[in-house]
């Protein structure tokens, strides 16, 4: 009886400090610490923020106002792709599917609406980028475009970096 009432108090503190986390990460200025890389589409080229823990891949680029030209975020997936969501978005985007190196599919112009507004790779994807609604098009990004994607800094966990040295065409 008294292992189960320490079980539970353990539980609730660990369920309070997971939503304190969250919630700190989402009052976050737009202004990040994520890893950067570069990713160049040819002679078109993207600043992507990597988000790597939780709170960061949760929030994404909600509660932002816009998306600066040139920039972007880059999701590297543990394993099969996930849904993403426009989750407290302001903006519409594009979502550049990514998968061998290539592009696998791009998702045009998703709009904001909450966690009503989801979007899945149709087939295989190792990583998803999400730039402003609309540059896909304008830089003439197409499925199975090579892309060259070169971590800035040493600060992605290795299992990402594994990821991306995979992604080499």
């Amino acid at each position: 009886m008294n292992i189960l009432r320490i079980h539970r108090a353990a539980c609730l503190a660990l369920a309070g400090l997971a939503a304190l986390l969250c919630s700190l990460a989402w009052a976050a200025p737009q202004r990040t610490d994520m890893p950067l890389a570069r990713m160049d589409f040819g002679k078109h080229r993207v600043l992507a923020e990597v988000p790597v823990i939780p709170a960061q891949r949760l929030k994404g680029l909600g509660g932002r106002k816009s998306l600066e030209a040139g920039r972007g975020m880059l999701f590297i997936f543990y394993g099969k792709a996930v849904s993403m969501c426009m989750r407290d978005m302001n903006f519409p985007l594009d979502f550049i599917w990514l998968n061998q190196g290539k592009v696998s599919q791009i998702t045009p112009e998703v709009p904001p609406g909450g966690d009503s507004v989801t979007v899945r790779s149709r087939g295989e994807a190792q990583m998803v980028l999400e730039v402003p609604a609309g540059w896909a098009k304008e830089h003439g990004v197409h499925v199975g475009q090579a892309v060259s994607i070169t971590p800035l800094d040493d600060k992605l966990p290795p299992v990402m970096t594994r990821v991306l040295h995979q992604e080499k065409p």
